[in-house]
């Protein structure tokens, strides 16, 4: 998922845009020095052009050289690349029915599924894997088990970049009211009971002590709990006790008098506002931090704990560079994916804010050394000493997400309670597999 800025933009995020940060300025800086991980010395090489695809709008040639483009072409000047924006009329199923070759596609985990898998693009790199010996254990091994889940144990996507869930505050009605600034390893108890403390009417003003993004902290959720069983295609919301548990302790915030939200304000998009533009929220927990346009004393923290997890952070949300099936080309494509998996390239991007997927210490210590509105903010809190496993997946997780989210909703409004939410989710979530599975025979 890549954005513009190196910050994850919650906006984009309300507006239907995939969340793959990735940070402006140069590509320069050594990202075209060095051997490349995969990369095989030759002579001079005949000249190949490939197509490259992401799949969040806002993407234009332009930028996608600018953040990608030119530091593969220095590295590989033998390559020619050409990059669609994605849009109306430029969609994977417009392209391809119009027989558009695209080489190489860069998306995030959650769309995996979606434009990878549902447009029949996945192509198993394990083979080019081997012959340009690549090592993955280099990799943060989360986003290789993950990959290797939607990949039937193969691998069809190599890991470009990371992002983990984090608790973000406003250090401002921190100290306005006179409260403990949150830290690294709470337990979500502890983040419970900070929220109320937060919560308040002051000169007539309401501040609310903490929200979320429910869709994506299920996603990412620390009990590696998934949303079908893989061996049944049946939802697990009214079948595994986790669900009961991660439901009832994210829902407690909201029941917090003065902390609860409407039909209105339960949106994305209204929470997001509140903590940003009229600064009424003390705690967000989200994927993402606000960026440079968020002019407030902020800081951030690790991803609240359970405390029989102590250390363990949320689930990994990779984004990935897939060599498709369609490539005809694919040693290329896969060359500029590995060097995008470099550690000069992958250096180049910690230091301008964006997780890196290597577990090379040296990268981690210099994530957000070029980026201003990171200066002096808790940069650690987004390498967690763990990660938790991540989740079985099936075809049919974003239409349970959908359904869970949707009962989520009502249940923090106090429309439903708990049980009814979930029972309503699995319910829900069965048909519609039901009917997407008739749709396929």
């Amino acid at each position: 998922m890549v954005k513009k800025t190196l910050h994850w933009s919650l906006a984009a995020i309300v507006l239907g845009t995939v969340l793959t940060a990735c940070s402006g300025g140069q590509t320069g800086g050594g990202a075209s020095e060095g051997k490349s991980p995969g990369e095989q010395t030759a002579e001079k090489k005949e000249p190949v052009e490939l197509v490259f695809y992401i799949t969040s709008s806002g993407w234009s040639e332009e930028r996608f050289m600018e953040e990608y483009g030119n530091a593969v072409v220095a590295k590989y000047p033998h390559m020619k690349l050409k990059f669609i924006p994605s849009g109306k009329g430029t969609l994977i199923p417009e392209l391809l029915a119009g027989g558009t070759a695209i080489d190489v596609v860069i998306s995030s985990i959650g769309l995996t599924q979606a434009q990878i898998l549902d447009n029949n693009l996945q192509y198993d790199l394990t083979g080019l894997i081997q012959t340009r010996k690549l090592d993955l254990n280099r990799f943060e091994p989360t986003t290789i088990e993950l990959i290797k889940l939607f990949s039937g144990g193969g691998i069809y996507g190599l890991p470009l970049n990371n992002t983990v869930g984090l608790l973000t505050y406003n250090k401002d009605l921190f100290d306005k009211f006179g409260v403990p600034y949150p830290k690294d390893g709470m337990t979500w108890d502890e983040t419970y009971e900070l929220a109320k403390r937060m919560t308040r009417v002051e000169n007539g003003v309401q501040y609310r002590g903490f929200i979320s993004s429910v869709s994506h902290l299920s996603q990412i959720n620390q009990l590696s709990v998934p949303f079908v069983d893989p061996k049944t295609d049946k939802a697990l919301f009214d079948l595994d006790d986790r669900w009961q548990r991660f439901t009832t302790d994210l829902a407690r915030f909201y029941q917090i008098p003065g902390n609860e939200v409407d039909a209105k304000t339960v949106t994305l998009a209204e929470q997001y506002k509140a903590f940003t533009e009229t600064k009424t929220v003390a705690m967000m927990a989200h994927i993402g931090t606000p960026g440079a346009e968020f002019q407030a004393n902020w800081d951030m923290v690790t991803m609240p704990e359970y405390k029989e997890r102590p250390g363990y952070g949320p689930q990994p949300y990779p984004t990935y560079t897939f060599v498709t099936s369609s490539s005809k080309h694919k040693e290329a494509a896969f060359d500029a994916a590995a060097f995008l998996a470099s550690e000069p390239f992958q250096t180049t991007l910690s230091k301008r804010g964006l997780m890196p997927v290597l577990t090379d210490k040296a990268i981690k210590e210099v994530y957000g050394q070029e980026t201003d509105y990171l200066k002096g903010k808790n940069l650690m809190a987004r390498f967690p000493k763990q990660l938790a496993a991540p989740m079985p997946v099936t075809p049919y997780d974003a239409i349970a997400k959908s359904k869970w989210t949707a009962q989520m909703d009502k249940l923090i409004q106090g429309q439903i309670d708990v049980n009814t939410a979930l029972r309503v989710a699995a319910e829900e979530s069965n048909k519609a597999i039901e009917a997407e599975k008739a749709k396929k025979k």
